[in-house]
């Protein structure tokens, strides 16, 4: 493929890379993890990336070839933070920002 041929939604590998790095440490963040851990800044980070490509016209089966991930996983990604509404198979299952760290932190004030 010649530069010129190149599909309008395509990734340039410096952006791939730092993609996969990104995803690399966001899929290890877990309702386990403390809030303020630099972790879960890296996963919204990571979030906030994809959505601005796909906003920018990158489709979100080439950013999940990229990842190496299905598309499904892209698209839950973006509707758990709010950038998409949840796709029909995910509309059972809720979304939402607090954790069990909320309530531990609560539990531990009062003690």
């Amino acid at each position: 493929m010649d530069a010129d041929d190149t599909p309008a939604d395509a990734v340039t590998p410096e952006v791939a890379d730092e993609l996969r790095a990104m995803y690399a440490i966001a899929k290890t963040v877990g309702g386990h993890m403390p809030v303020d851990d630099p972790r879960r800044q890296t996963s919204l980070d990571l979030t906030a990336a994809l959505h601005s490509l796909v906003e920018q016209g990158v489709s979100v089966y080439r950013l999940a070839k990229v990842l190496g991930v299905r598309h499904s996983t892209v698209q839950a990604r973006l509707a758990r933070h709010g950038y998409r509404p949840a796709t029909p198979s995910l509309t059972t299952k809720e979304y939402r920002a607090t954790t069990i760290w909320d309530a531990r932190r609560a539990n531990q004030a009062q003690q």
